[in-house]
């Protein structure tokens, strides 16, 4: 790969990636790859999966390219798809961690897909454990026991707009915790 657009900044290499540049998009999965991948591995154990989310992070990221706002960071915007697709993916593997709890009763299941899914359960947990209790609290109550806003509202007896604002909050330092620990 060249290097002639190394000397550009991510909003320059967005804007040629729509013109159709692939050699831009390149420029930015090279680099930002690492920082994703570290990133996603803090949370996902099995590195297959992992790498998955990371492909599947810059596919979504690409495809979407014409919703990127240039006033904020790119790495801000792809780590806000990053962070989703993590969610997305802790939510569909708790699902299956109740199916396996189901399939274990019947002994049908593996045991490996058990510890996987008791692993990134404890990685999750420790992240949020991380959080201000406020926080921490909605994060649990809206991902891991799929409270709808309202529902939380009600549980906690705070307004639904507070409600918002500590999920946005709170999803925003636990990105920051596990950029942190990714770096360390």
């Amino acid at each position: 790969m060249s290097r002639s657009l190394d000397h550009l900044d991510d909003r320059a290499l967005v804007k040629l990636a729509l013109e159709n540049k692939q050699e831009a998009y390149t420029r930015l999965l090279v680099r930002h790859k690492d920082r994703v991948q570290a990133f996603i591995s803090n949370l996902i154990v099995n590195p297959a999966e992992a790498e998955d989310l990371v492909l599947m992070s810059f596919d979504r990221a690409f495809s979407n390219l014409k919703s990127y706002n240039p006033k904020y960071a790119f790495s801000t915007w792809l780590y806000s798809i990053v962070q989703n697709l993590c969610i997305d993916h802790y939510r569909k593997n708790k699902l299956s961690f109740v199916a396996l709890e189901e399939a274990r009763e019947a002994e049908e299941v593996n045991p490996e897909d058990v510890l996987i899914a008791e692993q990134q359960r404890q990685a999750m947990e420790k992240m949020i454990a991380r959080l201000k209790p406020e926080y921490a609290q909605v994060i649990r109550l809206r991902y891991m026991q799929y409270y709808a806003y309202e529902e939380i509202a009600n549980e906690l007896g705070i307004p639904l707009g507070t409600v918002k604002t500590r999920l946005h909050r709170a999803k925003s330092k636990l990105s920051e915790i596990i950029v942190r620990e990714s770096h360390e």
